[in-house]
C-alpha cells in the first residue's frame, strides 16, 4: 500500500502551514490597528505596511526545527518551537524599532503580530496533526524482527513523536518497513526486504528512525557495523569546518573572557570567603583521540571531596559548597576552561571530557563509547544540553547517544544553535 505523503513532502506542507499562519497573523494585525487608528483597510494600506510582512520568511525559518520528524505533530516541543520563534521575532523587531523608531513600525503592531501568530501556528498543527492522524494518510509501520530490538522499536512507534504511526501486523497493510533486527540480518530476511522495496514500500532500520526523530543514536541496538557504515562514513560527509570551528572556539572563548572577567573575579573571591584555598582546581581529562590533557575549573566543593578517590557527583551531592552550588547552576565554575579551549585542548562544543578513570570503566560497560573520543571535547556539548548530570552507566549511555549524533551531524550551525542552548540554560541556571 503506496503512501499519499513522504516525510518530506510532509515537511513541506507543515512549512506552507506555518507561513500561511504568519501571513494571515500580519494581515489580521494590520486589520486591528486599522480600526483602532481609524485607517481603512485595504490593498494600497497592506501595501504601504508591507515591512510587517518580513515578519513572515522569519518567523517560517524560526520555527524550522519545529518541522523535524521527531518535533512536527509532538505539541509540547511544538508549543516550545513557537515561544522561541515568538522571541526570534521579537528581538528582530527591537534591532529594527531601535534603528528606525516607531513611526516605521509601530509597538502595537508588533504585539498584534505575536499574538495572531503565535495562536494561529498551533492551531494550524493542531489541524494538521488531526488530519495527519487520520486513516487516510497515516503512516502504517510494520516491524520486521524480534526481540528487544523489535520491543524497543514498539515504544518508538508508539511515542508522541510519531503520533501520525499506525503499527500493522501485515507487510500487506503497511507504507513502511522497520527493519528491528539484531545481529546479522539472514539472506531470507534481505530478500524479504528487497521484495518490500519492490513494492513502493520504504524500508528503514529502527537505528535510523530513532535517531532522525529521537536526535541521538540508539547505542544498545547498534553493532559494530554501524560504526563502519554509519559513524565513519556519516561523520565524513557532515564533519564541520576546522578553520570555521576554531575561529567560533576563538572569538567565543575571547569574547566570553573579557565579557566574564569580572564574573570570574567575584568567583574566586566568594570561594575565598567561603572555604579558602585552592580557589581552582585542575584533573586529568581526556581529550581528541584519548590524549590527556589538564582541565581547570573554579573549585566547587570541599578540598577533601575525593579522599576516597575518583567518584561521579550525584544529585545533591553534599560535597558541593554553597558558593559552588551557584557557580555551577550558572556554569561560571567553567570560565578557566576558556585557557583550554584557547590551548586547543577544548572546542567549545563537542562531548564532554572524561576523566581516564571513567573511560577506563564505560568503555568496557558502553557500547561504542571510546567514539565519542573521535572528536575534540567541548565546554558544552549536544548531551550537555539535553540531558542532567550522569552519575551511573545507564547515565553514561544515555549521553553517549547524544554524544555520537554530534559527531555524525556535527556542523558550524549545530555548534551555533547548542551555544545559543548553553546561554538559555545559563539564564535558567540549569546547571547542576
Amino acid at each position: 500500500m503506496a503512501r499519499l505523503f513522504r516525510p518530506s513532502e510532509r515537511t513541506v506542507v507543515i512549512a506552507v502551514a506555518d507561513a500561511a499562519a504568519a501571513t494571515v497573523a500580519v494581515v489580521l494585525a494590520l486589520w486591528t490597528w486599522s480600526l483602532t487608528a481609524g485607517f481603512a483597510l485595504s490593498t494600497t494600506f497592506i501595501a504601504v505596511n508591507w515591512p510587517w510582512m518580513m515578519a513572515v520568511p522569519l518567523w517560517t525559518i524560526a520555527l524550522a526545527p519545529t518541522r523535524t520528524r521527531g518535533t512536527a505533530l509532538d505539541l509540547k516541543r511544538v508549543q516550545r518551537g513557537v515561544a522561541q520563534a515568538c522571541g526570534v521575532l521579537l528581538t528582530a523587531y527591537l534591532v529594527v524599532y531601535f534603528f528606525l523608531g516607531p513611526d516605521v513600525l509601530p509597538r502595537l503592531v508588533a504585539l498584534y503580530v505575536l499574538w495572531n501568530a503565535a495562536w494561529l501556528t498551533y492551531a494550524g498543527r493542531l489541524t494538521l496533526l488531526w488530519a495527519l492522524t487520520r486513516e487516510s494518510f497515516a503512516r502504517r509501520m510494520f516491524i520486521v524482527g524480534d526481540g528487544p530490538t523489535a520491543a524497543a522499536a514498539r515504544d518508538l512507534l508508539a511515542s508522541g513523536a510519531l503520533a501520525d504511526v499506525v503499527i500493522v501486523e501485515s507487510p500487506d497493510e503497511a507504507t513502511d518497513v522497520v527493519v528491528a533486527v539484531s545481529g546479522q540480518v539472514p539472506q531470507a530476511t534481505l530478500d524479504e526486504l528487497l521484495a518490500y522495496q519492490e513494492r513502493g514500500l520504504d524500508v528503514i532500520t529502527f537505528a535510523h528512525l530513532y535517531e532522525v526523530t529521537q536526535r541521538r543514536v540508539p547505542v544498545r541496538f547498534v553493532g559494530d557495523d554501524w560504526m563502519l557504515t554509519q559513524l565513519f562514513a556519516g561523520a565524513a560527509s557532515r564533519d564541520a569546518s576546522p578553520l570555521a570551528k576554531r575561529l567560533l572556539d576563538l572569538v567565543s572563548a575571547v569574547g566570553i573572557g573579557i565579557g566574564g572577567a569580572a564574573l570570574g573575579v567575584i568567583a574566586g573571591v566568594a570561594i575565598l570567603l567561603e572555604s579558602g584555598r585552592p580557589v581552582f582546581y585542575s584533573q586529568t581529562r581526556l581529550g581528541r583521540g584519548g590524549r590527556p590533557f589538564t582541565l581547570t575549573k573554579f573549585r566547587t566543593m570541599r578540598q577533601d571531596a575525593e579522599a576516597a578517590g575518583p567518584q561521579w557527583s550525584p544529585e545533591n551531592d553534599s560535597r558541593i559548597t554553597r558558593v559552588g552550588r551557584i557557580l555551577r547552576r550558572t556554569h561560571i565554575d567553567e570560565l578557566p576552561n576558556l585557557w583550554a579551549v584557547l590551548r586547543g585542548d577544548l572546542s567549545m562544543v563537542g562531548p564532554r571530557p572524561e576523566r581516564p578513570e571513567f573511560v577506563s570503566m564505560l568503555e568496557h560497560q558502553v557500547p561504542l563509547y571510546r567514539a565519542r573520543l573521535t572528536v575534540a571535547p567541548g565546554i558544552t556539548g549536544w548531551a550537555q544540553v539535553k540531558t542532567a548530570y550522569g552519575d551511573s552507566v545507564d547515565d553514561a549511555t544515555r549521553k553517549l547517544e547524544y554524544d555520537l549524533y554530534y559527531v555524525r551531524h556535527q556542523s558550524f550551525w549545530f555548534d551555533l544553535n547548542i551555544i545559543s542552548r548553553t546561554a538559555g540554560r545559563m539564564v535558567g541556571w540549569k546547571g547542576r
